[in-house]
């Protein structure tokens, strides 16, 4: 079996004083600022969570200083945080493709689990601008592919109760850079939004409903969950750790090829330079070793609420630094994982993990997992209420 290149990627967390220093240039470098770049090649897009799908009217960007705005063409979201999967309008495009940077944002939205609808007219503050100029100026390396990226995509995230993320997404990884914006309740005519649907549906209940149930599992997790208002909350609280993988068998080499997601949608792969650990709870880890010709895919889905409960308890307070380890057997068939904070070791014991081995032969029984603790569950059903 070849290896598995669906690793999916997760976004570096750059600190405020990025930011700061931006704001404290003195005047000869604001001067060398001007002459830099500030069109870049970027798309705006609209996401939302698995479970609780939003449906755009309109979501719309200005372009840098000017008067021009742009907007994606994508109604439908719920793919997951930070997840899209839409198109844009480029008509506003210059002939080589780039464009000033998000300066604005003016979006209208229904959420149909809420069965309300939600505008969010906002200018984005300046230590924001600040922040994304230096990201589209700075390419970031992936190890993958063995060649530096730059970030492509502006994503306007909703959530229910008119909460708004942005992200910044390109190959290899996604950051989240604002989770601070909120949009307001406003009332709009369903034969307004969707003439269509009203037409069809004639009720706003109805056409609610009916929305909801294209995706059975959606109406599902209503039932069990509810809206869990306050969950993206403890989704987006930041610590200070790393991740170490301790091997039993001192042989093993590490491929660059892993990813690293978080319970906010962030995700990154190994960076040439960069060094992260002031992140949210990680939420899955998909990583390659070699032991000698053989090579191991190993991927770790973490239970939602044990990650959250435990990350909340050892870390406090909040200035605690600590690590996540997973410690592996010299065979590679048993894991041990756990935070360790101060010395002290507390257990993750619910993660669900499968392994792929991979010799020179191509054995057959290389093609199933070679080691598997959640049979049960496929790996493509594991979702989280809020992701």
């Amino acid at each position: 079996m070849k290896r598995n290149n669906i690793f999916e990627q997760i976004v570096l967390y750059i600190a405020l004083l990025s930011c700061m220093a931006c704001s404290g240039l003195n005047s000869k470098n604001s001067d060398n600022i001007e002459k830099m770049d500030t069109a870049f090649i970027w798309r705006p897009f609209v996401a939302s969570p698995k479970f609780y799908p939003m449906e755009v009217m309109y979501a719309n960007v200005r372009l840098g200083n000017t008067d021009e705005w742009g907007g994606t063409m994508e109604r439908f979201t719920g793919a997951g945080l930070g997840e899209y999967n839409g198109v844009v309008d480029t008509s506003s495009e210059s002939g080589d493709g780039k464009l000033p940077m998000p300066s604005a944002i003016d979006v209208l939205w229904l959420s149909h689990t809420e069965k309300k609808f939600y505008r969010l007219k906002a200018e984005l503050p300046h230590y924001l601008q600040q922040r994304m100029l230096e990201m589209f100026r700075t390419p970031y390396y992936d190890w993958s592919d063995k060649k530096y990226w730059s970030y492509g995509g502006f994503v306007i995230n909703m959530l229910p109760k008119g909460k708004v993320w942005l992200y910044l997404d390109g190959i290899g990884r996604r950051e989240l850079i604002c989770d601070s914006l909120v949009g307001k309740e406003v009332e709009v005519a369903l034969k307004d939004f969707d003439k269509e649907g009203y037409e069809y549906y004639k009720t706003f209940d109805t056409f609610c409903k009916a929305r909801l149930n294209d995706d059975p599992k959606v109406v599902e997790n209503l039932k069990q969950n509810g809206i869990p208002y306050t969950l993206w909350e403890k989704y987006k609280q930041r610590y200070h750790y790393n991740i170490e993988f301790d091997f039993e068998d001192k042989n093993t080499v590490i491929e660059h090829d892993y990813l690293y997601r978080y319970l906010t949608g962030e995700f990154y792969r190994e960076d040439k330079k960069e060094t992260h650990f002031f992140m949210p709870a990680v939420r899955q880890i998909g990583i390659t070793w070699l032991v000698g010709t053989t090579e191991y895919n190993g991927f770790f889905y973490f239970d939602e609420n044990e990650i959250i409960e435990t990350y909340a308890k050892v870390f406090n307070p909040l200035n605690k630094h600590g690590k996540l380890i997973v410690r592996v057997s010299k065979y590679n068939n048993k894991f041990d994982i756990y935070l360790l904070i101060d010395g002290k070791q507390f257990p993750l014991t619910k993660t669900m993990i499968h392994v792929f081995r991979e010799t020179p032969e191509h054995k057959k029984e290389e093609e199933v997992p070679f080691y598997n603790n959640h049979e049960d569950i496929y790996s493509g059903d594991i979702r989280y209420i809020g992701g």
